[in-house]
């Protein structure tokens, strides 16, 4: 079994993670830009502070915005030249891209996306149940290796998901009919109320907040 992993990242989906991990006898260390959003995912039983731990990750689990996962991947890959890495972003194929362009040593890096999250982001929304019985997609590349791909099936499946395994252009094309425009239409939908008056708003049901509930989610992920 995996006994280290380092979480780099301790959103939502980092933290619920770590929580999650840490409670199935994984080790995990956390890290993050911020020291506070990293104290708090240690108060939630996410995992021990990265500067308090000295020995290297078996798999580093790269939760950064998706902007910027490529170029995070690349430095765990170049840090930690033994660790399979491994991230979280909702789109596969683009960071794939430029880890590959990057020349690091792309054996070990396998992409993964738990198709999991609530309206709420942050540590502070952080739950131990966020993947239990969720789809999460493992998405290895031609040069993965089959022990980097076991590394991340067995995280995965340490969390209660139920893994899938697909190609990252088959992944992105799913991913944006079952999960983008759905909140793209959520938040149509609500910017639209915008304009109408409270009395008109208040005649609304539960099937209008069931459709607009994702829309308060950030705006800047989307």
């Amino acid at each position: 079994m995996t006994t280290h992993v380092r979480i780099v990242g301790v959103g939502l989906i980092g933290a619920s993670l770590g929580i999650c991990l840490s409670g199935n006898g994984f080790r995990v260390s956390l890290e993050d830009p911020s020291p506070t959003a990293a104290r708090l995912a240690r108060d939630l039983e996410a995992g021990e502070l990265a500067d308090d731990v000295t020995d290297d990750p078996d798999v580093v689990v790269v939760a950064a915005p998706p902007d910027v996962t490529g170029s995070v991947v690349i430095a765990a890959l170049d840090r930690w030249p033994d660790a399979v890495v491994t991230d979280v972003a909702s789109v596969k194929e683009a960071v794939l891209v430029v880890v590959l362009d990057s020349g690091a040593d792309s054996s070990r890096y396998v992409g993964s996306h738990p198709m999991a999250g609530r309206e709420r982001s942050g540590t502070a929304a952080a739950r131990a149940d966020l993947f239990d019985g969720r789809a999460w997609v493992v998405v290895p590349h031609e040069g993965s290796t089959d022990a980097a791909i076991k590394r991340v099936r067995e995280i995965a499946t340490a969390v209660g998901s139920a893994v899938r395994v697909m190609p990252a252009h088959e992944h992105d094309e799913a991913v944006a009919a079952v999960s983008h425009v759905p909140q793209l239409a959520a938040s149509i939908v609500a910017a639209c109320l915008r304009e109408l008056p409270e009395s008109a708003v208040g005649l609304a049901g539960q099937g209008l907040r069931d459709v607009t509930r994702i829309a308060a989610s950030d705006p800047r992920l989307w």
